[in-house]
């Protein structure tokens, strides 16, 4: 959803795109373009150039990566002849599963770390749906090394075509800030099997909300990166008072419409990761071991 959304904007501005996708969303879009419903208008454009053959394109200035977690060693080696010397890729994907495989298969000097805060899914292939009004995007370096020119090129093109996007020269303490909510908002939705106000306002529930949180900034903490300090409470405090209590995890509409769910590279990394560094997770641990049945979908 998150490429489509971005495509949407930046074709509406005039960027000329290219879009590498498999076969079936390929003909959907050649045949009608992308479809965005957007604050109460409908944008449709048709990038220069789709296929499902990385080789049409070639090198490029920069991959705006956004596949699921499970999608991305294959998505990462189906785009090898678009990666030159110079390219960066930008990954917008939940958790940090993604910026690490992308770093190990091309070098971190190529990888530029994003987090987006927009809700939107897909309706159909090429057809998206913006569900609320954030376009908040922040985006920087994996490494010092990949600082490029190009990331405030497209940062004032983002701007331009009407997208929130920030340019931070260290992005990583804000990834780990979005994914400590993250993973614990799709873990308790999935085993409540509920929108968030279905069990926000259950204490019990929310206890386990809250440590889910915070086991995930003890790994945070254990690998380096300095949180924001009160994250875990200004978190509590958005899901209490300020979030739509029918905000729906996309993972819990994955699991009730019986398709793969995004667990290894969001809660079975960061379980992965923990065992590393020595951190308890048993929050993490006990939801991945009730969703694993159902992670191929089904």
């Amino acid at each position: 959803a998150i490429g489509g959304f971005l495509i949407a904007h930046l074709c509406d501005m005039g960027a000329k795109l290219s879009v590498l996708a498999r076969p079936g969303t390929r003909d959907a879009i050649r045949m009608n373009g992308i479809w965005l419903k957007t604050g109460g208008r409908e944008i449709v454009v048709t990038p220069e150039c789709v296929t499902d053959d990385a080789e049409e394109i070639g090198p490029v200035n920069l991959i705006l990566f956004t596949v699921k977690g499970q999608d991305t060693i294959s998505a990462a080696k189906s785009m090898r002849p678009m990666v030159g010397q110079e390219t960066r890729i930008l990954t917008f994907q939940n958790g940090l599963y993604g910026v690490e495989t992308l770093a190990g298969m091309f070098g971190p000097h190529q990888v530029l770390a994003g987090v987006t805060y927009v809700p939107a899914l897909v309706e159909a292939p090429g057809r998206i749906r913006h569900t609320g009004v954030v376009k908040r995007f922040i985006f920087g370096p994996y490494v010092p090394e990949a600082a490029s020119p190009i990331c405030i090129d497209f940062a004032r093109f983002g701007a331009r075509a009407g997208l929130d996007l920030a340019y931070m020269e260290a992005p990583m303490p804000e990834i780990w800030a979005k994914f400590a909510m993250l993973t614990a908002f799709h873990l308790v939705s999935c085993m409540t099997r509920g929108a968030l106000g279905d069990w926000i306002d259950t204490p019990e529930t929310r206890a386990v909300y809250v440590q889910a949180m915070e086991e995930v900034v003890a790994v945070a903490t254990a690998c380096g990166v300095v949180v924001p300090a009160g994250l875990v409470a200004r978190n509590l405090a958005f899901s209490v008072e300020t979030a739509d209590p029918s905000t729906r995890a996309s993972m819990l509409d994955d699991l009730e419409r019986g398709r793969a769910l995004e667990l290894e590279g969001t809660v079975g990394w960061l379980i992965a990761t923990a065992g590393r560094v020595g951190v308890d997770v048993p929050v993490h641990c006990l939801g991945y071991a009730m969703l694993k049945p159902r992670i191929a979908g089904g």
